[in-house]
């Protein structure tokens, strides 16, 4: 009776093992108390970046800063209007996980959002009848607007920044060429080292120096259109 009482316990024992044993998706069998694997609830998958084409320029990403130029050169040629149809489409083209900013520039300089947005719907929306409303006119002051838009894209968490400040021309501040004033300004405002991109549209070589000067100072690339 005693062997017998013994048999059916061991009996018991592997019956409720086997009982308490999944099978996981790759054929191999793990106890249903242990961790399924994989991210956890707080864990989130790390956005992919994106790559955006801006004026014919590529840059990637996954947040994006403007610093625009509305000065009066701007209007000559219809920059202006080349500018809002270009800044559109590419805003268009980002997914709602990427961040952006926009800041625009001419005697002095006005701003979007003073904090980085998603790219969601509205907020397109919103910044597009923004820029759609921007008019061309006085100086080229772009080092307090290439401040400001480091300063909102140091608030964003995003881990490829990009910041595209887009000019035709040297800055020229009431009748000032502040060229150097502005690589001081915006080297003290990248802390962080986000990589400021450069796109010169004007046809002339005037501004080359400086806005190469500029991307190449901020781990950037610069740029010009054919």
């Amino acid at each position: 009776m005693r062997s017998l009482t013994l048999i059916f316990a061991f009996l018991f024992v592997i019956t409720t093992a086997g009982w308490m044993t999944a099978q996981s998706p790759d054929g191999s069998r793990r106890p249903l108390d242990l961790p399924s694997g994989g991210a956890g609830d707080g864990d989130e998958e790390e956005d992919a970046p994106e790559t955006i084409n801006f004026w014919g320029g590529e840059y990637e990403g996954d947040a994006f800063f403007w610093c625009l130029d509305k000065s009066c050169s701007m209007g000559w040629n219809g920059e202006i209007e080349d500018l809002k149809q270009e800044f559109t489409q590419t805003l268009n083209s980002l997914s709602s996980q990427a961040e952006f900013g926009v800041v625009a520039f001419s005697e002095g300089h006005v701003v979007w959002n003073p904090m980085p947005q998603r790219a969601n719907p509205a907020n397109k929306g919103s910044a597009t009848a923004w820029v759609l409303n921007l008019q061309a006119a006085g100086w080229t002051c772009l080092g307090p607007a290439a401040v400001e838009t480091l300063n909102i894209a140091n608030q964003c968490s995003k881990a490829m920044k990009q910041v595209l400040v887009l000019s035709d021309g040297e800055p020229y501040c009431n009748g000032t060429n502040t060229a150097t004033q502005v690589l001081t300004d915006v080297a003290a405002a990248n802390w962080q080292q986000i990589p400021v991109n450069t796109i010169y549209i004007a046809s002339d070589t005037g501004g080359i120096s400086f806005m190469q000067q500029l991307a190449a100072q901020n781990n950037g690339t610069f740029y010009q259109p054919q």
